[in-house]
């Protein structure tokens, strides 16, 4: 704690001053762009690695950046996401929303253990909710895992989108440079567009195109950011060679 202490006295004789100017500049009329959902281990900076600042993102964070799907939920009982959906989608209007998963998530690690019976026995998941949360709303990133991994991991797996009708296929990690939990991480990743659309109160906005789902996926060893491109079906990396291409994309489909 003396640490965040001791970073808070820098922060009042550096950005303090320049921060303040920022947040007079949106207090009346904010605009952010996105809804951005990610991972909450420490060493995801969104605001950093995608170079946003006060008032550009709603930033949502949890424990392997899930968005549990509407049918884990009834009459009133709602977890953070889908609040986090509704107050930056409906209230605020945002049109984007981001999921951005990342290598090495203990989270993922967690979750690729989970495929041992006794490991995710109901005990197990009583006695610790981590273990219950990542079973409850990502065992479909698991199963989907399974599947793949069982059929040789080669084939490409079909997602839904905004809609049950816009369908996408994904090809994961075809050069083989990551490990078996990131490629874990990548589908979980990409499953929870799916998740996203699942809210109703989202609906009429998915499907008239007005509102739009990506995924990015952050390697924290290398810093390389991927976008999820459906033209190309896979994880492409967002660099200089890749950069206007994908930005004809998003112009294209997303805006």
């Amino acid at each position: 704690m003396e640490r965040i202490l001791r970073g808070i006295m820098r922060y009042r004789n550096t950005t303090r001053e320049q921060m303040v100017k920022e947040f007079q500049k949106v207090r009346d009329n904010p605009e952010p762009k996105a809804v951005f959902f990610t991972c909450m281990d420490s060493r995801m900076i969104p605001t950093r690695y995608t170079d946003t600042h006060v008032g550009d993102m709603f930033v949502v964070r949890n424990a392997g950046n899930l968005i549990p799907h509407a049918q884990h939920f009834q009459d009133e009982y709602f977890s953070c996401e889908p609040a986090a959906l509704e107050l930056g989608c409906v209230v605020n209007d945002i049109r984007h929303i981001i999921v951005c998963g990342h290598s090495d998530c203990k989270a993922m690690n967690l979750l690729y253990q989970l495929r041992d019976p006794e490991f995710a026995s109901k005990l197990n998941r009583r006695l610790s909710p981590l273990r219950s949360w990542m079973c409850t709303h990502a065992n479909t990133s698991l199963k989907k895992f399974e599947e793949w991994r069982d059929a040789g991991m080669k084939d490409p797996l079909l997602f839904s989108s905004e809609t049950p009708l816009r369908r996408f296929v994904a090809y994961i990690d075809p050069e083989n440079k990551f490990a078996v939990e990131d490629k874990l991480s990548q589908i979980n990743t990409l499953e929870q567009m799916s998740n996203v659309a699942s809210y109703g109160f989202l609906k009429a906005r998915l499907e008239s195109h007005d509102l739009h789902i990506h995924a990015l996926w952050f390697d924290i060893y290398t810093g390389d950011i991927y976008y999820f491109s459906r033209g190309a079906k896979r994880f492409v990396a967002v660099d200089e060679s890749s950069f206007e291409r994908l930005s004809s994309e998003v112009r294209r489909f997303y805006s």
